[in-house]
């Protein structure tokens, strides 16, 4: 991971998940101190894809770990975004 340590992207998001949804996925990893789901401005319709920020980056390299490639159309990457 680079610059903001803790912060994972999430992609392949099924275009219902909230942040609400994606916080509660992610939060048996640890204490969560930011989740977006980006959204298309006209429509306010999920893009597929967001991210999660862990208070404590090694939490973040955790859930990193367990659920990159997870089938489920959950996936994270870490690193700058």
């Amino acid at each position: 991971m680079a610059a903001e340590e803790g912060k994972l992207f999430v992609g392949g998001l099924n275009y219902d998940t909230d942040e609400q949804g994606l916080e509660q996925h992610f939060s048996s990893f640890g204490p969560i101190s930011e989740v977006v789901v980006v959204k298309d401005r006209e429509t306010q319709r999920s893009r597929g894809f967001g991210f999660v920020t862990f208070t404590n980056p090694e939490h973040a390299s955790d859930a990193m770990q367990a659920m990159n490639g997870e089938v489920g159309a959950w996936g994270a990457r870490g690193g700058a975004w």
